[in-house]
């Protein structure tokens, strides 16, 4: 078996003890819900049972990271057999779909961890039922997610027009001069009408949450255009489907943000962070744009990836300890840290 074959082998297990991983977190979680839903006794155990999903998925995380960091060491020198095959582009391919699934796969589980619906605690008597009514605030309704549809089928419409009649020329002038500068103008135009409302259902440490999220991903937006425009394409341009994917990435999270009152969007706004630098690599695959040779490691994407995931996992947590509306300052501060970070890490790969 040559030193690839060993490699992959390699790999396969780590991914199959991240699966079984996966599956004793959903294991054990309903197991630990058993006693609740047999006694009703009512959210307290809901809330414990939690915890131990949480670790057993912070361990899969870990042992993704490690996986991640054993084929790709950030060090020159570590693992030559890694060196091997990664500079060979379907490998790579294939590793990066790997990877992104692996994701998708964790983000699926945390939608399902906070989303589930809780144990119904005792029958309440009609006299409670009525006061608890009385005492219930108004509901705000937020628009749903079927709504995007239309800009969906107008993306896949722009995309099958580059793919079907479009040179590559001509599709690099449409990103650079018609659809990038479009999409920041929507982005400034809803900006402002974000600084402008004169209501709010959200409170104030939310806001400035929100502020800084959507500030931080339009800034990424702008820093997209401008590697467009520094590669300088024309008819070599091969990257649209990526470009447009980023786009329709950046109006979801910034939608989701804004409209919202998910518990779950500023996570998955950190998910679109640990995705930007994957989808970074892939585009300058696309591009066949090959990283200087002195680069080192601050240079490249992974430190922006490394600052992301610890994020995220920090998020996690904070949405475990939550209880109740989002009140408290120390998610906005955590925010403002992550901010200043990423900004920092960009002036040092400049």
């Amino acid at each position: 078996m040559d030193s690839r074959s060993a490699i992959f082998l390699q790999v396969m297990i780590g991914v199959a003890v991240v699966g079984l991983v996966g599956f004793l977190v959903v294991l054990i979680g309903r197991y630990l819900r058993g006693p609740l839903a047999a006694g009703k006794q009512g959210g307290g155990l809901a809330v414990r049972a939690r915890w131990p999903e949480l670790l057993l998925a912070l361990v899969a995380a870990l042992a993704v990271a490690l996986i991640v960091i054993w084929q790709f060491p950030p060090i020159d020198g570590a693992a030559p057999a890694a060196k091997s095959w990664r500079t060979e582009p379907r490998t790579l391919v294939f590793f990066i779909v790997m990877l992104a699934a692996a994701g998708a796969g964790l983000l699926a589980f945390l939608i399902y961890l906070f989303a589930r619906p809780q144990a119904p605690p005792a029958s309440a008597t009609a006299s409670e039922e009525a006061q608890a009514a009385a005492a219930e605030p108004a509901q705000h309704v937020t628009p749903a997610a079927g709504r995007l549809l239309g800009l969906l089928l107008l993306g896949i419409a722009i995309l099958l027009l580059g793919w079907i009649a479009v040179p590559k020329a001509q599709q690099y002038g449409m990103m650079l001069y018609m659809v990038y500068p479009a999409s920041f103008a929507v982005a400034l135009v809803m900006l402002f009408d974000k600084a402008t409302r004169s209501w709010s259902i959200k409170p104030a440490a939310a806001t400035m949450r929100e502020w800084l999220q959507c500030d931080a991903i339009t800034f990424l937006l702008v820093l997209a255009f401008l590697k467009l425009l520094a590669t300088n394409a024309g008819a070599k341009y091969a990257a649209m489907h990526w470009d447009l994917l980023h786009i329709a990435a950046f109006f979801f999270v910034f939608w989701l943000l804004d409209r919202t009152t998910s518990r779950l969007r500023f996570l998955i706004a950190y998910a679109y962070f640990i995705a930007l630098p994957i989808l970074l690599l892939i585009w300058q695959s696309a591009q066949a744009i090959a990283a200087p040779k002195d680069a080192g490691f601050w240079d490249g994407v992974w430190p922006f990836f490394g600052l992301a995931v610890i994020f995220f996992v920090l998020e996690i947590f904070v949405l475990a300890a939550r209880r109740g509306p989002e009140t408290s300052v120390l998610p906005a501060l955590k925010d403002t840290v992550f901010v200043v970070a990423y900004g920092v890490l960009l002036l040092i790969a400049a």
